[in-house]
């Protein structure tokens, strides 16, 4: 992030109880709730593409959903903008426990 080629970053646990492991302190990830990671792991895909979702209350578009299928488990976001703001792409990345955000 030293360098602006990345601008945020969390580690968020999403088994048993959901919540946010580690994350750039006064950033957005820092602020993913577990309803918003529920929603995200949830088996429910149907709303994401139409809906989106968000994260940190940012609210973001789903891009590419790919976080349960085998040997991929990623997903491609983009941000929405509000107020003129800039938006900016997201990569979420699942393992057996976490999944780690970075945009």
């Amino acid at each position: 992030m030293a360098d602006n080629t990345c601008q945020d970053a969390a580690i968020v646990g999403y088994k048993d109880a959901p919540s946010v492991w580690a994350a750039a302190p006064g950033k957005t990830f820092a602020g993913i709730t577990p309803a918003e990671v529920n929603v995200l792991v949830g088996k429910d895909r149907s709303n994401l593409f139409v809906n989106g979702l968000t994260l940190g209350g940012q609210k973001c578009s789903v891009i590419r959903d790919s976080l349960h299928m085998d040997g991929e488990s990623t997903m491609d976001l983009r941000t929405k903008s509000t107020g003129g703001a800039p938006t900016y792409n997201i990569t979420a990345a699942m393992t057996n426990k976490t999944i780690v955000f970075f945009d």
